[in-house]
């Protein structure tokens, strides 16, 4: 008789696992619709090399923490306030543009080419803060200094839940201050259908021997409902561990730390979650409008706004009657957009833009008034036109200011494009001459040696960071610096991308703070460092041209040593110090010669004297306890927090003797690596003109 119960399934042939790939979202409410403002993918490989278990709530945490910061939230406002209009554009909206899939990969193929796709130096990315907010953390763990591999994806991308690789991370920007997340992933595993009773019955073994039955990958879980997980959910359902990723302690803390972090809901998905039928929920058409008292009293206050525009002044408190109406804002901005080919550079310009656009914190948000000039921002920045109050920052848009970007340096003595530019792997300073002024940003560059062995003997690995591209000032960059210094193992014990680490100098705290983590101000990425390839085409490590040393700016010197006071090779020490040439005279990368640094030339100092002299204001008594805090943290990655008995500090000052020897191996090492770049652009200019400058310098 036939059992008629009997239900064909897929039965798994190992214990179902979760994604290995992952996509996340940046999303945020236009109108009552969501749609996406950044993606990011995250391709793994080897199981041990991809964001499964610990590494992805490490993720988690640190977009979160970023995304929540009160030092990133103008920019990030002045972006949504673009993306508003961008959305508002029928051609532009995410359900009418063709979605994008992700690779199909399966984790049968970890070398599959399709998961090393090159890196996008073409496209401009929408809205490059939100975006290099959320690459940085994707692809950066601050707390071992390791990170996964991160690529920008189009805002067209979809995740369909069918997918045999990936999974989705949604995090919902709308309110910056109640930052949410949800995790998305389903179980996959070799399966095998079972047709009927007969062959559910069969045994996975032939008398004696055993075999290993195969089949196709197939997601594992025939429900998928539109629901997100939490972290601590994602690592259950997955039964993921922290062992194997350094301590026991990593995952409880990230997971303390998400578990106060509200999820998304389900109408967050439907932008970019993708059903098998269709692309994305159909979104309703999405409209700007001004709410104010009637049509015609719009018109008669416009048509007065736009005769005082064309007043060389006047007195703010002929809008004393109008000012407070609800919309006012809107109005002046219309009628500034709508005569935009016809400003001038009149305080009465000025006094419009600055009653646009300036919000109550004293921010001056620009980022929707097209046609800039470098002469329109510098009227609106007159801290004599007594409207809008004091303007105490200002964000922008570089696509639509019509100056050279010198012009506009000195209207605002800023540098526009950083964020798009290093997204796109492109360099956006001349590389020769420096146009930073180090009374600013003060610390051009870091030399960094780390210790290797080689057979019985050993031998130093020299490096350069150039920092002048990341605007760093003194305090911001200190705060960087101890979070790259507590990071720095051995790149031999690097995870996933070798060059993670320098990260930290464009995701650390606005300001020095005895918790590293707390908080990430983000930065412009260092461009250089980033766009650079690993190697050199003779496979010799490639980095940034060491600079000049100019007599205002300082070099950082880093030496990672094997520690004496051990024989493993495991432990290390880290010296450090600060150098500046004294007088007037630069220290010459090509012909130091001509300026030998020594004592007598060259000014030594540590990070406490570097900041008072750079940064007068700042608290000494925090300095020590970030520094104190640091070299325990050294320690305590070479010890896995077990208790040491290390003989020698982890980290030290070098002394000036030490200091200067060690500079004059590191310009050494510089000289010989301008010969490999003038090398590699005969051979191959075309791919290697990083440093044109260097192809009229013989040694």
């Amino acid at each position: 008789m036939t059992d008629t119960s009997f239900v064909p399934y897929w039965r798994s042939l190992e214990p179902p696992t979760g994604p290995n790939s992952w996509i996340f979202f940046t999303v945020a409410q236009f109108a009552g619709c969501y749609q996406p403002v950044a993606a990011v993918s995250s391709v793994g490989g080897l199981p041990d090399e991809s964001l499964q278990g610990t590494p992805l709530t490490v993720c988690c945490r640190r977009i979160v923490t970023i995304f929540s910061d009160p030092a990133n939230h103008t920019a990030i406002r002045g972006e949504l306030a673009l993306a508003d209009t961008y959305y508002a554009r029928g051609e532009t909206r995410k359900d009418t543009l063709v979605p994008v899939e992700l690779p199909e990969l399966t984790r049968k193929h970890p070398f599959d080419p399709r998961r090393f796709r090159p890196w996008d130096r073409t496209t401009v990315v929408p809205f490059p803060f939100i975006s290099a907010s959320l690459l940085q953390g994707v692809a950066f763990d601050p707390r071992w200094g390791r990170g996964a591999p991160a690529r920008l994806e189009p805002l067209a991308t979809v995740y369909r839940d069918t997918d045999l690789e990936w999974g989705m991370v949604v995090v919902n920007i709308t309110d910056l201050k109640r930052v949410r997340y949800g995790i998305v992933g389903f179980a996959v595993a070799m399966a095998k259908f079972v047709p009927s009773l007969e062959a559910e019955r069969r045994p996975l073994h032939q008398g004696a021997s055993f075999y290993f039955e195969e089949g196709p990958l197939r997601v594992m879980d025939e429900v998928r409902p539109r629901r997100v997980l939490s972290a601590a959910e994602y690592m259950r359902k997955f039964n993921y561990h922290s062992a194997g990723y350094n301590d026991t302690k990593h995952h409880p803390y990230d997971i303390h730390i998400l578990d106060s972090v509200p999820l998304v809901d389900t109408a967050a998905l439907s932008p970019v979650w993708a059903s098998a039928e269709s692309t994305v929920t159909r979104l309703p058409t999405i409209t700007i409008k001004s709410q104010t008292l009637d049509m015609q009293q719009d018109e008669a206050t416009k048509s007065f706004i736009q005769q005082m525009l064309y007043l060389d002044d006047f007195d703010i408190s002929v809008f004393d009657h109008v000012r407070h109406l609800p919309g006012f804002e809107a109005l002046v901005r219309e009628v500034l957009q709508r005569c935009r080919d016809t400003l001038e550079n009149t305080r009465a310009v000025g006094r419009l833009i600055r009653l646009a656009y300036t919000r109550h914190d004293g921010h001056l948000s620009l980022e929707l008034l097209e046609d800039l000039t470098a002469n329109l921002v510098s009227a609106a920045l007159d801290d004599n036109l007594g409207a809008g109050g004091t303007i105490t920052s200002l964000s922008l848009c570089i696509g639509s200011i019509h100056s050279t970007p010198a012009e506009l340096a000195t209207a605002l003595c800023l540098f526009a494009g950083a964020y798009s530019s290093a997204l796109r792997k492109k360099f956006w300073l001349p590389t020769s001459p420096s146009l930073i002024p180090h009374q600013v940003f003060p610390i051009q560059q870091i030399f960094v040696r780390h210790q290797r062995h080689e057979g019985r003997l050993t031998s130093f690995e020299y490096n350069c960071i150039h920092l002048e591209d990341g605007l760093l000032k003194p305090e911001r960059f200190a705060a960087g610096f101890l979070l790259w210094l507590s990071t720095l193992e051995p790149t031999s014990h690097a995870w996933f991308d070798e060059k993670a680490p320098f990260l930290a100098f464009s995701s650390a705290p606005a300001s020095l703070t005895p918790d590293l983590l707390s908080t990430a101000q983000i930065t412009p990425i260092l461009c250089e460092t980033f766009a650079l390839p690993f190697s050199m085409p003779d496979y010799t490590a490639c980095s940034p041209r060491a600079r000049d040393l100019a007599p205002r700016g300082w070099t950082a010197l880093v030496s990672q040593e094997f520690n004496p006071s051990t024989p493993s090779t495991d432990t290390y020490r880290i010296r450090y110090a600060f150098v500046r040439v004294r007088g007037r005279q630069s220290i010459i990368v090509e012909d130091p010669s001509t300026s030998p640094p020594g004592p007598d030339n060259l000014e030594v100092t540590g990070l406490k004297e570097l900041l008072s002299i750079t940064a007068p204001g700042t608290d000494p008594s925090i300095i020590d306890i970030c520094l104190d805090n640091t070299a325990r943290t050294i320690t305590a990655l070479q010890t896995h927090d077990e208790p040491s008995e290390l003989e020698v500090e982890p980290l030290s000052v070098l002394s000036e003797a030490e200091a200067a020897d060690i500079l004059l191996e590191f310009l050494s090492d510089a000289r010989a690596l301008n010969r490999r770049y003038r090398k590699a652009m005969e051979e191959d200019h075309g791919n290697w003109s990083w440093y044109s400058e260097l192809s009229g310098v013989s040694t």
